[in-house]
């Protein structure tokens, strides 16, 4: 799938925040008025994605693309305004589904890429703002469990308290014996295993690990963790997933567990 036919799937099943199929539904809905009222209407600060879907729409309109609908046009806008559950970006149109996702992309990520270039220190922002953790504290956040005896499965996840934006670490413990999902995701991962021994497997590869081992994830590659020991694993795993989690356009969590 590429990035045209992926915004639409993203708009179609709603995986999209309310601000920004508003925003989409919006924008849409100007370029559609500025053709019923024979000009442009568009306000002075809408992005310039929508004035670049207006040029490429109006061409279709006008019958400069030989062998499209002028409806093309007007049933595209339809859709953006309207999301229905049968709508497939044609071919002749998938200049407008890169345009709306290159600007969704600057969008989401402004506001990290502005922090970054400001050179201003954020320590202290947010409320109660962390700095200091021990791996055996018993205040985390529990984040994610999985128990499936006949999988082999007995695991669960807790979230780290830092106030990160890009990095998101979090303790994993996986019961004597056991194993976590054998599972991908779109953000890398480094684990620093803490207790108990066993392998990782990446992909086709497998690599035995005891404490004070690290390990590295690429992004969407399968790996699992397994715990051979007699006592508890335990590892740190820490993940850019403030990054990949604000990029990702779909359902994030449905790509990253695979729950047999």
């Amino acid at each position: 799938m590429n990035q045209a036919e992926g915004i639409i799937q993203a708009i179609r099943l709603k995986h999209l925040n309310e601000d920004e199929l508003s925003w989409i539904a919006i924008g849409s809905q100007q370029v559609l008025n500025s053709f019923l009222g024979g000009e442009i209407h568009l306000r002075e600060n809408t992005d310039a994605c929508f004035y670049k879907i207006y040029t490429i729409l109006s061409g279709i309109r006008n019958g400069h693309l030989k062998e499209v609908p002028a409806s093309a046009a007007d049933d595209f806008l339809h859709f953006l305004c309207n999301p229905s559950a049968d709508y497939r970006l044609p071919e002749y149109l998938q200049e407008c589904g890169i345009a709306l996702w290159q600007a969704l992309q600057y969008k989401r990520l402004k506001t990290i890429s502005d922090d970054i270039n400001s050179k201003v220190s954020l320590t202290g922002k947010g409320e109660d703002a962390v700095y200091h953790a021990e791996i055996e504290s018993p205040h985390r956040e529990a984040l994610y469990n999985n128990q499936s005896d006949k999988q082999g499965i007995d695991f669960g996840v807790e979230r780290v308290k830092f106030n990160t934006e890009i990095l998101d670490p979090r303790i994993v413990s996986i019961a004597p014996g056991k194993s976590n999902e054998l599972h991908k995701h779109a953000h890398e991962t480094v684990f620093v295993f803490y207790k108990g021994s066993g392998f990782v497997k990446i992909d086709e590869l497998k690599f035995p690990v005891k404490p004070g081992d690290m390990v590295f994830i690429p992004r969407w590659c399968m790996h699992q963790s397994v715990n051979e020991s007699d006592e508890e694993m335990v590892f740190l795993a820490v993940a850019d997933f403030g990054l990949t989690g604000t990029s990702f356009v779909g359902n994030y969590l449905k790509t990253a567990r695979l729950k047999g």
